[in-house]
């Protein structure tokens, strides 16, 4: 046998016990330090960076999902009652606070405080005198303000997009930009649910 290859005893001795040294491949060794090394940039890129984290995460998979439901719902129209309707439901909410921060943050931030877009958390509004305003002022834009259109999502998005809007009144942003426009009535309150069926008698 190679003499290199036996087995090397090491020279201390725990109570009559010897060890043997028996050294980590070297590919394992370099595997290990190179986590080592990745770890760090990674720490700082999901930690205090850009990176997501896992409730970001979470809400890009519940948006995701959310989101084909939309599409399945097909052609939902921007109605006063499914304004409302949506606009307190939390499923379709995470949609459109996902749909907002990727259009629509830029200019009102992500909270609706806004910026160089108005305010959309308080009561006062440039465009809008109803619920379904808002739906209309997002596929038309206003272009005197310099509101492009968002005519390019589509329908089923640009409803859900419109009663994430509707439900950011009466939040508390950040940093809240004053007041503009006109104050308006509150929205409409959410239809009450239908009562279940009686039972009928056998």
């Amino acid at each position: 046998m190679n003499p290199e290859l036996e087995p090397k005893i090491l020279e201390h001795d725990y109570d009559g016990i010897r060890e043997y040294d028996n050294p980590l491949p070297r590919w394992w060794t370099w595997i290990l330090w190179a986590t080592v090394v990745f770890s760090v940039p990674y720490w700082m890129y999901y930690t205090i960076g850009h990176g997501e984290s896992l409730d970001q995460s979470y809400e890009m998979e519940t948006a995701a999902f959310y989101a084909g439901l939309v599409e399945r719902l097909g052609d939902i129209q921007p109605d006063e009652a499914t304004l409302v309707r949506l606009s307190r439901d939390e499923g379709f909410m995470v949609t459109g606070r996902v749909l907002f921060r990727s259009n629509c943050a830029t200019c009102h931030t992500a909270d609706g405080g806004g910026g160089t877009g108005p305010n959309l958390t308080d009561d006062t509004y440039i465009n809008v005198k109803r619920i379904e305003d808002i739906y209309r002022v997002i596929h038309d834009g206003v272009v005197a303000k310099g509101m492009p259109s968002w005519n390019q999502l589509g329908q089923p998005q640009l409803v859900v997009l419109a009663a994430y809007v509707a439900s950011l009144r009466g939040t508390t942003p950040a940093a809240a930009k004053p007041s503009q426009g006109d104050r308006i009535a509150p929205w409409p309150a959410a239809p009450a649910p239908a009562p279940a069926p009686a039972a009928q008698p056998e």
